[in-house]
């Protein structure tokens, strides 16, 4: 009689689960490598984990012998796992996972690029886009801007064909080189639609210049109103002249070089009537700030302070995403550029001012 109702309450749980009236899954991501038998090596697997209450960064180091190893990850919302070889700075693969996926990784080298992922569609397409674009990948991790470029315009190509598909928006997010290309970034961001324009995948990547929207269109708002070191408040108002604004902080790597290229911007163009090159300052601290513009000459340039950084109201509207950060408008409004390299905003501002 025992062995009939622990049947009946098997039968029972299992028919619950079939039905969804209980929730049989685990609070967990299997992970497990199939690889060729002389593999013996150490993979690392980093992810967020989050449950309602709280979240948390999460490292598991998985010991891969004769070819063969398992990870089991606490999961309870969807997470991005990235994958690292033992002793590289950057992760070779990034997976998908929800809760209750079994992902299997297969290959036939112990080189992480080269392995298929399975578990769900979009691991499964974010692996076959990987591996056909591999050489691309490697390439953009030399620095080069041209290599960098080449990786844009491979996850260019992919969004455009698929602006539907959230795959696509985890291309922008994981591969897109938006230091590289800014504009690039845009155009393709705002090409994304349907489930690929949920906030959800920017909220799995976490990048600190995705907190804000991206605006459909590169312009600047009517007014700019900073806070200035001279007079106080300055108001700009994009559209009259052309204009260079220059967010930095005194201890960024290229602080110097980009002041010299203004400074010679300012004596280029002597007459502020007819430009505007502002240099906002994101220090925190006011005389960390204010030393610095009594001795770099930049006499005819608006200086300006934002203590709050990216995170002040200005720079959100402004679309200002990280620093140094430089925006071109001409005189009609239109940003001509947005990015981090100075040479290139003042050859652009130079253009502008013809």
């Amino acid at each position: 009689m025992k062995n009939i109702i622990s049947i009946l309450i098997l039968l029972a749980g299992a028919a619950l689960c079939s039905l969804g009236l209980s929730d049989c899954t685990r609070n967990e991501i299997r992970v497990s490598f199939d690889l060729p038998e002389k593999t013996n090596r150490t993979y690392t697997l980093l992810y967020y984990a989050s449950d309602p209450a709280k979240g948390w960064i999460t490292e598991e180091v998985v010991n891969v012998a004769k070819g063969h190893g398992e990870a089991v990850l606490p999961a309870v919302n969807p997470t991005l796992i990235w994958l690292f070889q033992a002793g590289a700075k950057d992760p070779q693969a990034v997976i998908y996972a929800e809760r209750g996926d079994r992902i299997e990784i297969n290959g036939r080298s112990s080189s992480p690029s080269e392995w298929t992922v399975s578990g769900n569609t979009v691991s499964e397409s974010l692996s076959e886009w990987r591996t056909s674009n591999a050489g691309i990948i490697a390439s953009s991790r030399s620095g080069r801007r041209d290599d960098r470029l080449a990786l844009n315009k491979a996850v260019g190509t992919s969004v455009a064909a698929h602006p539907s598909d959230p795959v696509s928006a985890l291309l922008m997010l994981v591969y897109f080189d938006r230091r590289a290309d800014e504009a690039g970034f845009r155009r393709n961001w705002n090409l994304l639609r349907d489930d690929a324009a949920d906030r959800k995948w920017k909220d799995l990547v976490s990048r600190s210049d995705m907190d804000g929207d991206v605006p459909a269109e590169d312009r600047l708002p009517a007014r700019i109103v900073l806070k200035t070191l001279g007079t106080g408040c300055d108001t700009i108002e994009p559209g009259r002249v052309p204009m260079l604004l220059y967010f930095t902080r005194n201890n960024a790597r290229t602080h110097g070089s980009d002041i010299a290229v203004l400074r010679s911007l300012v004596r280029e163009y002597p007459d502020s009537s007819r430009r505007v090159i502002a240099e906002v300052g994101f220090d925190t601290d006011s005389m960390t700030r204010l030393y610095p513009t009594r001795t770099d000459s930049l006499r005819t340039a608006v200086r300006a302070w934002m203590p709050l950084g990216v995170s002040d109201a200005t720079a959100r509207e402004a679309g200002v995403t990280r620093m140094p950060y430089m925006i071109v408008a001409d005189s009609k409004g239109r940003v001509v550029y947005r990015g981090d390299n100075m040479e290139e905003a003042a050859e652009r501002f130079r253009e502008s001012m013809k």
